[in-house]
C-alpha cells in the first residue's frame, strides 16, 4: 500500500504551514502496516516527482482536506491516465466528507473512506473476503463494510455513516514514526501528534429561519444533562457556525498518555526534532474522565484535568533530548474560557517559550454565543495575561465576513484588537469566513458588502499589531531549521514563529538543508521576515 500525505496541498502545492506534517496519514500507515501490509507513506511531492511509486503499489490511500480536490485531480490523472494504473484509489482524511463532489468531479477514484479511518480500516483489511472484493467492484460483498462509499453507473451509494472511534482503539493503534523514510529534510518538520480527538463544544447557532437554520430555542445544547446535548431537534450541526469538527469528530476522546509518550520517543528516533501536541483544544484532553460515562458536551465546564494533563508533560518530558531543548515540545490550541491559574502555571512549567493559539473569531461576545462560539473577547484578554505570565507566546484567531457580522461586531472586532496589542499578543491570524461542508453554515457565503469600510481598517489594525512583533525581532539571534529549495534557503523557527527568508552569507556553509542555524533578523514584513545566516549549529 502506498499511503500519500496530500493535506494542505490545494491545487498541488502548498501556500501555507509549510512545515506541517499532520498525524492522518501517519495513523493509517501504522495501523495497516499492523495489520500485516506492506506499507510506504509518502508525500504528495515525493509521489508527483517519482511516479514508479504508484506503480509498485496494489492500493493508493491519499489523504486530502477539503481544499484539496486539485491535488488529489492531479495524482488521480497521473495514477490512472500516464501510468495505467489498475489498483485501488481510496481516498480518506478530512475531505472525505465531501465524497459526492470527489465522485462528481473526479473519474478514477474508487472509494471513500468517510470520516475517522481506525474502525473501518481493521474492518475492511483485517477481513481478505472484503479486500478481494474491494478490488472485483463486488459491491453486493461490500455492503456490510463500515463508512464506505462508492459510485454505481451514476449514483453514489454509502454503506453506513461515520463512525467516531473509542478512545481504547485510539491509544492502541501505533501510529507510523519512521518520517526519514516519508519526509524530505524530516529534520525540519513540525510533527502533530494527536493527543485528543473530538470538540467539547456541543453549543449551536442560536438563529431562526434563514437557509436551513431553524433554531427552536429548546436550549437543549446548553442543558445541565450533558447527553442531550448531542442532538438538535432543529438539525442544526453542533459546535461554531463555521467549524465541522464536532459534527466530523464527536465529543472529545483522549488517548493514554502511556501511548502518546511512546509516538513521540520513536518520532524522535527518527529524526523528529519539533513535536506539536495535536487537537481541537488541548486543555479538553482526558476532560472527559471527570464526566464519566456522560460525554463531554459543555465547552467550558468542568475545569482542565490538571492531573492527566501534567502526567502528560512529565512523561514527555522525562526523555533526555526533551529535558534538554534539543527537542521542541508545543501545543496547538486551547479554549479561552477553560485557562485558569492554575493550568497556566502548568503550561509554563513545561512548554516556557512555544506558542499557543487562541480561537476569539469576534470582539462581541453576544455575536459569538449567537454563532455558536461559547468564548468572548473577556475570556480571551484574561487567558493572555495568564499564558504571558507563565512565559508562553500567545497567538489570537480572528475573523471576519462572517454571516450576520454587522457594524457593531466589526467595531467590538476593532476594539478587540486594541485590548490585544495593549496585553502583547505576539501574533493575529485573521481569516475570511469560508463555508465548510456539514457546518451549520455551509449554505451562507461571505458576507462583506457594505462593510468594507470596517475590513480594511481591521486588516490594517492587525497588520500593524503583527508588524510591531516582528520590529521586536530586528537585530535578534533566532535559531531555525534550513532547508533549500529551487534555489533559496528557508528558516523555520525552532520554537515557531514567522518563516525567515535566508538571505545568503558572506561565508560558505556548504549544503545546510536540515541543519539548525542562527541567523540574525534584519528585515520584516507582514507574513515573513529576512535573516542573515551567522553560525551552523548542528547537521
Amino acid at each position: 500500500m502506498l499511503v500519500i500525505d496530500a493535506l494542505a496541498r490545494a491545487s498541488g502545492r502548498r501556500y501555507s504551514t509549510f512545515d506541517v506534517v499532520g498525524a492522518g496519514p501517519r495513523v493509517v500507515a501504522g495501523l495497516l502496516e499492523g495489520l500485516g501490509y506492506e506499507v510506504l507513506l509518502k508525500t504528495y511531492e515525493a509521489v508527483i516527482k517519482n511516479p514508479s511509486l504508484i506503480l509498485s503499489s496494489d492500493i493508493l490511500m491519499i489523504s486530502i482536506m477539503t481544499s484539496d480536490m486539485g491535488a488529489l485531480t492531479k495524482l488521480v490523472r497521473l495514477a490512472r491516465k500516464t501510468l495505467g494504473f489498475k489498483g485501488l484509489i481510496i481516498v480518506g482524511g478530512p475531505g472525505s466528507f465531501s465524497y459526492r463532489e470527489i465522485f462528481r468531479k473526479i473519474e478514477g477514484v474508487d472509494y471513500v473512506l468517510i470520516g475517522e479511518a481506525e474502525i473501518p480500516l481493521m474492518k475492511i483489511f483485517s477481513n481478505k473476503k472484503i479486500v478481494d472484493s474491494l478490488r472485483e467492484h463486488n459491491y453486493e460483498e461490500i455492503k456490510d463494510a463500515p463508512a464506505l462509499a462508492y459510485k454505481v453507473n451514476n449514483s453514489v451509494v454509502v454503506t453506513s455513516g461515520h463512525i467516531h472511534t473509542d478512545k481504547e482503539l485510539l491509544s492502541s493503534v501505533k501510529p507510523w514514526v519512521r518520517i526519514d523514510e516519508s519526509y524530505p529534510n524530516h529534520v525540519i518538520y513540525r510533527y502533530y501528534v494527536e493527543v485528543v480527538r473530538g470538540c467539547s463544544n456541543f453549543h449551536r447557532p442560536l438563529i431562526t429561519g434563514y437557509k436551513g437554520l431553524n433554531c427552536i430555542k429548546c436550549m437543549l445544547c446548553y442543558h445541565e444533562n450533558l447527553s442531550l446535548r448531542l442532538n438538535c431537534p432543529a438539525n442544526i450541526p453542533p459546535g461554531c457556525g463555521f467549524c465541522s469538527v464536532p459534527y466530523q469528530f464527536g465529543s472529545p476522546r483522549s488517548r493514554s498518555p502511556k501511548s502518546i509518550v511512546e509516538e513521540i520517543h520513536g518520532l524522535i528516533e527518527h529524526g523528529a526534532r519539533r513535536i506539536v501536541l495535536s487537537g481541537p483544544d488541548f486543555l479538553d484532553y482526558m476532560r472527559e474522565e471527570l464526566v464519566y460515562p456522560k460525554p463531554l458536551t459543555d465547552p467550558c465546564n468542568p475545569p482542565p484535568n490538571i492531573e492527566k494533563i501534567e502526567e502528560l508533560l512529565n512523561g514527555i518530558f522525562e526523555h533526555e533530548m526533551v529535558h534538554k531543548g534539543k527537542v521542541i515540545v508545543s501545543i496547538e490550541n486551547i479554549k479561552a474560557c477553560l485557562v485558569n491559574e492554575d493550568i497556566a502555571r502548568v503550561l509554563g512549567k513545561y512548554l516556557k517559550g512555544t506558542t499557543i493559539h487562541i480561537g476569539m473569531e469576534t470582539g462581541d461576545f453576544e455575536f459569538n454565543k449567537l454563532i455558536g462560539k461559547p468564548i468572548g473577547p473577556e475570556h480571551v484578554y484574561r487567558a493572555v495575561k495568564l499564558l504571558k505570565e507563565n512565559g508562553l507566546r500567545p497567538y489570537v484567531y480572528l475573523m471576519y465576513g462572517l454571516p450576520f457580522m454587522r457594524e457593531k461586531t466589526y467595531l467590538k472586532t476593532i476594539s478587540a484588537v486594541r485590548k490585544l496589542r495593549r496585553l502583547g499578543v505576539e501574533k493575529i491570524t485573521l481569516y475570511k469566513f469560508t463555508p465548510l461542508p456539514h457546518t451549520a453554515f455551509q449554505y451562507l457565503k461571505p458576507r462583506t458588502t457594505g462593510y468594507e469600510h470596517f475590513i480594511s481598517k481591521l486588516k490594517k489594525l492587525v497588520t500593524r499589531v503583527n508588524m510591531e512583533s516582528k520590529r521586536k525581532l530586528l537585530g535578534r539571534d533566532l535559531l531555525v531549521y534550513l532547508v533549500e529549495n529551487n534555489g533559496k534557503i528557508y528558516g523555520y523557527p525552532l520554537r515557531h514563529g514567522p518563516v525567515v527568508f535566508v538571505e545568503n552569507t558572506k561565508n560558505n556553509f556548504g549544503r545546510i538543508s536540515s541543519c539548525l542555524g542562527k541567523v540574525v533578523i534584519s528585515r520584516i514584513a507582514p507574513r515573513y521576515v529576512w535573516g542573515v545566516l551567522e553560525e551552523i549549529i548542528e547537521c
